[in-house]
């Protein structure tokens, strides 16, 4: 079934000539001057026009032996087919016309479309959004109430590390003449792992600090009374008595001790859970330790194959060195304003990536 009657590729030409070559005018026009046609789209008239140009006609020929013509309209429906269903196949197009995989990549390709991977992103549940957008203005209210809010924050999340770590293989290769067949190691029966526990105010990257594996109220308020106090020494000390303090809402975090804990000790100023500052749960995208730090150090610690716990440990404390080096103010204030608006724009929804 032909894509487009003579008559009707005609009339594409003669519009696109009307706009001196613009193709999203010939498509108005188009519209305008036949309201009962189906209105190609914006594309099909710039590549009926270098048809024409180039051939004479509204054929080309493929690079194939058997020399096979293919007419213009099987490009118009390899490209509206993907329009229509961007998720669809090469393949599956392929055989759908019979036409070559070839025909449709090089289709794809003249049209300038590519691949994209989908994004893993944190699943939101009802009511998510809107207490994520709440947050965000709030954030962005403060920040210009008080031009040091941002960076009296203090960011905090914990990560398991463990001994696979993550592999990319897409990048691992082994040079060679011939296939020498390598293989790498990616389970293990002897496993072990570390729970890690960091933080970032200002352009300060705190910790790294080893908690147990299995966290827990009681060991985490263990933490915050005997350890957190002597890992904040490195925080000149004005900056020390106006820390507002967060965490995210995992169930360590919200027993009731914690709360009373946070409540004694910052007063007022912590972020989390049923605190003074809610924190909105699923939310790993408006935490700097989450987007910034965890990703880099764990492209660090896995650069090379771990061989026992204590080499874990010392990997991850000797990306921590490189990492406090790297960090820049703009983590905590620009780049979390920037978080904050985008979240907004979105309604509360998803915003990884697509701003």
């Amino acid at each position: 079934m032909a894509a487009y009657s003579n008559v009707e590729y005609a009339d594409i030409l003669f519009m696109y000539g009307r706009a001196d070559g613009n193709a999203a005018a010939a498509q108005r026009l188009y519209r305008e001057r036949f309201p009962q046609r189906r209105v190609p789209n914006v594309k099909v008239f710039a590549n009926t026009y270098r048809r024409m140009s180039e051939t004479g006609n509204l054929y080309h020929q493929d690079p194939r032996p058997n020399n096979q013509k293919y007419h213009a309209e099987v490009d118009v429906q390899i490209f509206n087919t993907f329009e229509a269903e961007p998720t669809t196949s090469v393949r599956k197009v392929a055989e759908q016309l019979n036409v070559s995989t070839w025909k449709v990549w090089s289709v794809l390709h003249s049209e300038k479309l590519h691949p994209f991977h989908y994004t893993p992103v944190q699943g939101l549940e009802e009511g998510d959004p809107i207490r994520r957008t709440h947050f965000c203005r709030f954030i962005l209210h403060a920040d210009i109430e008080d031009g040091r809010f941002l960076r009296r924050i203090l960011w905090t999340d914990e990560s398991k590390f463990s001994r696979e770590g993550v592999t990319n293989f897409h990048n691992l290769h082994y040079w060679a003449e011939e296939n020498p067949h390598m293989k790498k190691e990616t389970s293990f029966q002897h496993k072990f792992s570390v729970n890690v526990w960091a933080g970032i105010i200002g352009r300060l990257l705190i910790g790294p600090y080893f908690l147990p594996d299995n966290l827990n109220g009681e060991n985490y308020l263990e933490f915050l009374r005997n350890h957190l106090p002597d890992i904040l020494d490195d925080i000149p000390l004005d900056v020390r008595t106006e820390i507002i303090f967060q965490n995210d809402g995992c169930p360590a975090h919200y027993r009731k001790t914690i709360r009373e804990f946070l409540n004694n000790q910052f007063p007022e100023r912590w972020i989390g859970r049923n605190g003074p500052i809610l924190w909105p749960a699923r939310s790993p995208d408006l935490t700097p330790v989450d987007y910034h730090i965890w990703g880099r150090m764990k492209e660090l610690v896995y650069n090379e194959e771990i061989h026992d716990r204590d080499h874990l440990i010392q990997k991850i404390n000797r990306a921590a060195k490189v990492m406090k080096v790297e960090m820049k103010l703009g983590v905590t204030t620009t780049e979390m304003r920037r978080r904050c608006r985008c979240c907004i724009r979105n309604g509360g929804s998803y915003f990884e990536h697509n701003n």
